[in-house]
C-alpha cells in the first residue's frame, strides 16, 4: 500500500510545476508522477488543474504573510520583511507564480482568473495597508507601483538571468517612506 500524499505536497508541487510551466504547460499528470500518485487519485483530491490555482496562490500568499511585525506597531518593519519576501522569492525561483498563471488563465477558466486577481488584489491590499500605517500619502496607489516595479523585473531575471532590475525595485520599495517619514 502506498503512503498518502499530504495535500500540502501536492500544492507546493503544483506551484512549482505551474512556476516551471505555467497554467497550460502544467499538466495533472505531471503532478501526480512528481508526487508519486496515480492520476485518478490526483483527481480525487482535485477535480481538475483549475481547482489548483486557488490553493497554490492561498499557500504563495501565507508563505509571504506569515508572522510579519503589525504593521500598527511597526509599519517599516512590516514593509522590509514584505518586500524582503517577495524579493527573496524572485531571486530563488525566477518568477512570481502569480503572474506566471495570471498569463495563462482565460475566459475558459473563470475560477483560476478569479483566484489570481484576488492573489494580486490581497498582496496589494496587505501592502497598502502598510504603508498606511505609516501613514504614507496614497498608499494604494503606491503599493501597486511598488509591486507592478517587482514582478516586472523578474522579466530580466526569466530573460536575461539579469536580478539587476530587482536590486532596483527591491531599493525603491524600501525607500517609501523616508521623505513622510522624516517630515513626521
Amino acid at each position: 500500500m502506498r503512503e498518502a500524499v499530504p495535500i500540502r505536497r501536492i500544492v507546493v508541487e503544483a506551484r512549482e510545476l505551474f512556476r516551471e510551466h505555467g497554467y497550460e504547460g502544467a499538466s495533472m499528470r505531471d503532478l501526480a508522477d512528481r508526487v508519486g500518485l496515480r492520476p485518478q487519485s490526483l483527481y480525487t483530491r482535485f477535480p481538475s488543474k483549475e481547482s489548483l490555482v486557488r490553493e497554490v496562490l492561498a499557500l504563495t500568499l501565507d508563505d509571504v504573510l506569515v508572522d510579519l511585525p503589525d504593521p500598527a506597531t511597526d509599519w517599516r518593519g512590516a514593509w522590509q520583511t514584505l518586500i524582503g519576501r517577495i524579493a527573496e522569492t524572485f531571486e530563488t525561483r525566477g518568477r512570481c507564480v502569480g503572474l506566471h498563471l495570471a498569463y495563462g488563465v482565460t475566459a475558459q477558466t473563470p475560477d483560476a482568473r478569479d483566484a489570481v486577481r484576488a492573489f494580486f488584489v490581497r498582496l496589494r491590499d496587505v501592502m497598502a495597508g502598510t504603508l498606511k500605517a505609516g501613514t504614507i500619502s496614497e498608499p494604494a496607489s503606491v503599493a501597486a507601483d511598488t509591486l507592478a516595479q517587482l514582478e516586472g523585473a523578474t522579466l530580466w531575471i526569466t530573460t536575461e538571468g539579469d536580478l539587476e532590475p530587482l536590486r532596483h525595485a527591491v531599493e525603491r520599495a524600501l525607500r517609501v517612506g523616508e521623505r513622510e517619514g522624516r517630515s513626521m
